[in-house]
């Protein structure tokens, strides 16, 4: 899941702390330079600055000799729509004090109970949907902040691939979550001869554990992506969709159209039913893996996302549908 990347070219740093939680990141707004830069050789020298984005962002091998993008990143840094949009974008997100906060206090957390972990240099882009919404590798983080600009502003996300249970998303509390849960897949040990959906649901069920013990502020509802409704009502028929899975034997289930239709994005989950939301699966794994490690003090997170066994976590979770 995790690209791996070497960040290259000059990050001006910004040291960001906050009381006992302080982790120095290294944090670029290049959406500014981009708006900023209204020549083609302005564009090219960014590009070759930050060559690491250039490939990984915009797919631009030999960053600034890629005329085509060149071109293309000079037209719209003047065009006027895309400057009343970018206008938006800014206000939205102002001088992003909240933003580094957050991330700063996450990759402390991460620090303490993964030592080896280093923070990313964070850069933000508003291109017009140039790019994805994020690219989350070991050494760099890319925002798309457009992606993130809320209901409001001038441009959406648009495609088939962005029916509004997606869209709701992208906002910006969501942000940061979204980059935690990606940074958790380097820690999150699998055993791939597994191919059960056990598997797959203990795997997002230690993802979901692993982004709520770095970001215990966060509500549940940023970190899966349910509304409150949603969490509520699910939460309170759990012992329904628990009986749905066990009657229809889908805990090792390994045929891969049925596993989706329980771990993919949907409105809602149509077997169980239309208050069911989509991915219900991925929730019935944070449960599983929640209440094994409340019921397991002793196991550190690391330790638990070192645990590639699967059915040992489910087993020793006690877990059966129940609400405590």
């Amino acid at each position: 899941m995790h690209l791996r990347a070497a960040l290259a070219g000059i990050f001006c740093l910004f040291l960001f702390a906050s009381c006992q939680k302080s982790e120095d990141i290294a944090f670029v707004r290049l959406d500014k330079q981009l708006s900023s830069s209204k020549s083609p050789d302005s564009i090219r020298a960014l590009l070759n600055q930050y060559p690491a984005v250039a490939q990984l962002y915009f797919n631009a091998n030999g960053a600034g000799n890629d005329t085509a993008l060149v071109h293309e990143l000079t037209n719209r840094a003047s065009n006027p729509d895309l400057l009343t949009f970018n206008q938006q974008v800014q206000n939205q997100f102002g001088d992003m004090a909240d933003l580094r906060a957050e991330l700063a206090g996450a990759f402390s957390n991460i620090k303490k109970d993964f030592p080896d972990f280093n923070s990313p240099n964070v850069v933000t882009v508003v291109t017009g949907f140039m790019g994805p919404d994020l690219v989350v590798t070991d050494s760099l983080i890319v925002i798309g902040l457009d992606y993130f600009a809320g209901p409001k502003a001038k441009y959406r996300p648009q495609g088939p691939e962005y029916p509004q249970y997606i869209l709701r998303r992208y906002a910006k509390d969501y942000i940061v979550p979204a980059i935690v849960f990606a940074i958790s897949d380097k820690y999150n040990a699998t055993n791939r001869t597994d191919q059960t959906m056990l598997a797959d649901m203990i795997y997002y069920g230690k993802g979901y554990v692993f982004t709520k013990n770095m970001l215990p502020e966060v509500p549940d509802s940023l970190i899966i992506g349910y509304s409150d409704k949603q969490l509520t009502q699910t939460f309170n028929a759990q012992d329904v969709v628990w009986a749905y899975f066990i009657d229809n034997q889908l805990l090792y289930q390994t045929n891969p159209a049925i596993k989706q239709r329980y771990l993919n994005e949907r409105p809602f989950t149509a077997e169980i039913g239309q208050a069911a939301p989509g991915a219900i699966g991925r929730w019935l794994g944070w449960r599983i893996v929640g209440k094994y490690h409340d019921e397991h003090p002793g196991v550190s997170i690391a330790e638990l996302m070192r645990n590639a066994d699967a059915r040992q976590i489910f087993e020793q979770s006690g877990y059966k549908g129940q609400k405590e």
